[in-house]
Parts: C-alpha cells; structure tokens; sequence
C-alpha cells in the first residue's frame, strides 16, 4: 500500500516518520514552500511559518517530492501515480473530489481539534483565545465541507492554566502520531470504517500576524491569553515604541493586589517587579520577553521606559 502525503510543516514531516516507522510505504510528498498563495489572504500569499525540510527529508529516503501548483495541477499529478490512499497533514487547501477519488483506500486528513468543535483555521490557537480547557486531534475522511468528513480516530488533551500555543503544538503532534499508529495501518488493510461526526460543530477562521497586534485598552488578562495564543512558533503578539515594532513573547497579568494608575499602554516600573509593566484597560501586563522584529531583546530598554507610552494606534486615540 502506497501512502500520498500532502503538507508543508513540522508536523507534515513527523507523520512521514511515523508512517514509515509503523511500515507504511511514503511514495509521494506533496508540499508548500515558505510562501505560498491561498484564497483567504488580502495579499494573495502567506508565510508558512512552520514551514520544514520536506524537500531534503524526500531526497534522503527516495521518496517523490512535488510542490503544489493547484487543484488542477494536483489532480494531474495524483492520476499519474499510484497512490492507495492521500493524508493530508499540516496541509492548507481544499482537496477537490476529482483528487480525492483517485485514492482506492480514501483520502484523510489530520485536524487539531476534536471534530466536529473549532472546525476551520488556526484551531489551536482559537482554543486557547477561546478559554477552552480540553482540546485534541482528528483523523477523518476529508469531503466537499470544511473538517466536515467522517472520523477514524481522536485523541484528547488538556489545556493547561497557563498553557502556551507551543506546548500545545507539541501536544497535538504527540496526540497525531499516537492516531497515526493506531490507525492508519488499519485503514490501509480495509479493517476500519469512519463514523459521523456527532454533536454541534463551531467554526474557527482562519488568522494572519495582523490578529497579534496588541491592543492596550484591553484588559491585562486577555492580553496575557493573546501572548500566549500567539507566540513561537508564531509571529508573536505585536506592538510599537518609539516607532519600532517590537513583539512581546512572554508576560503575565500584574497580581491583583498591585494597583498601578496610568493611561492604557504606558510604561510603569515598581519595586515588586524586576520587569517593566504596562498598564492596560483593567490591570496591568508584567513584561518577561520582548524583541525586535528580528530577536534582539528589548526588555532593557523597556526597564529604563518608566512613565513613557507604547505608540501604538489603540493608545494614541
């Protein structure tokens, strides 16, 4: 049996370990570069920010890499091979049904989420904005509708109090792997069939880097869930000061017990916090991480800021 990936992330290549590892034969990858074009972009383009090696990963192993081109491109490719079934994973198109019906086996996708809750974009990061407390993955028959197919399996796992978009990527690839392994072999041999996604679905849409910038009058606490949802691996939240743009990779909500009085945005410096704060809408944000656009720290600069405001849009209204 021949397995069809399609992808263009970390996560892409984990699988294709795994597959291999659990005795799956990878004969095709097709993937997306660092930039590539899709439907829901203002510009046309967008950056895969978790973009990997795919390209050097097929070279090692001999297996085919082809770079996606488009739907009609796709369905090209894929007629010419010999693919049993297609798995998408770390993924970020459509697959139309004139290319999911040349897969015998059927072509499955991976989504972060227990389906058929945060069907859509960026499910991770949604969970966190959202305040869920549980969240996981999902293996299923990819169709016409949006996650909308059948499920092979889940996995679930909680989401911690303080929980970061990082440590809940790595939590939802263990999860992915651990679905791979139960079944995709199963899937392969025909012992396994897909049931309907049961319960109300709600819907997440797609972010851009724009969706990090911070907003200061908002209150310290949404600020902290912001940082979290959007940080390494990607772009983290933004701001300005001084005219440079700045991203704040790590900070927490002030105690309550400290009351601090200035206008959204400014900068504040008191003896029960060795970092800078920043006063927001409803508290005020501890500083523990913060760039420049290209990583150099900023945080010192911040310390000697007292009483300064970040110049953000939202605060100079």
């Amino acid at each position: 049996m021949s397995l069809l990936l399609l992808g263009g992330t970390d996560l892409t290549l984990a699988v294709a370990e795994r597959a291999r590892d659990v005795g799956v034969d990878v004969g095709g990858l097709v993937y997306v570069g660092h930039i590539f074009d899709i439907s829901y972009a203002a510009r046309g383009s967008v950056s895969n920010v978790r973009a990997a090696p795919l390209e050097a990963w097929c070279a090692q192993h001999g297996v085919e890499a082809h770079r996606y081109e488009g739907a009609a491109e796709l369905e090209r490719f894929v007629a010419a091979g010999a693919y049993d079934v297609g798995l998408a994973a770390g993924w970020y198109h459509m697959i139309p049904r004139a290319v999911r019906e040349r897969f015998p086996r059927g072509c499955i996708g991976v989504h972060a989420s227990l389906l058929p809750r945060l069907r859509g974009g960026a499910p991770l990061n949604w969970a966190l904005l959202a305040g869920e407390r549980e969240t996981g993955v999902t293996l299923f028959e990819l169709g016409d509708g949006v996650d909308d197919g059948p499920i092979y399996g889940q996995r679930s796992f909680r989401i911690g109090e303080r929980a970061t978009i990082g440590e809940l990527v790595e939590q939802a690839e263990r999860a992915t792997l651990e679905v791979i392994d139960e079944v995709l072999p199963r899937l392969l041999r025909g012992e396994i069939e897909p049931v309907p996604q049961t319960g109300t679905p709600s819907y997440a849409l797609q972010r851009t880097p724009v969706d990090g910038r911070i907003d200061w009058r908002r209150p310290a606490v949404e600020l902290d869930v912001l940082v979290r949802a959007v940080g390494r691996p990607y772009p983290g939240a933004r701001t300005r000061f001084d005219g440079e743009e700045l991203i704040v990779w790590a900070a927490e909500p002030l105690d309550s017990s400290l009351r601090v009085l200035g206008m959204p945005g400014q900068v504040a410096r008191i003896p029960e916090e060795a970092d800078p704060c920043v006063v927001t809408g409803e508290g005020a944000l501890v500083l523990r991480d913060v760039t420049d656009a290209v990583g150099a720290p900023r945080l010192e600069q911040l310390r000697r800021a007292a009483n300064r405001r970040f110049d953000d849009d939202s605060t100079s209204a």
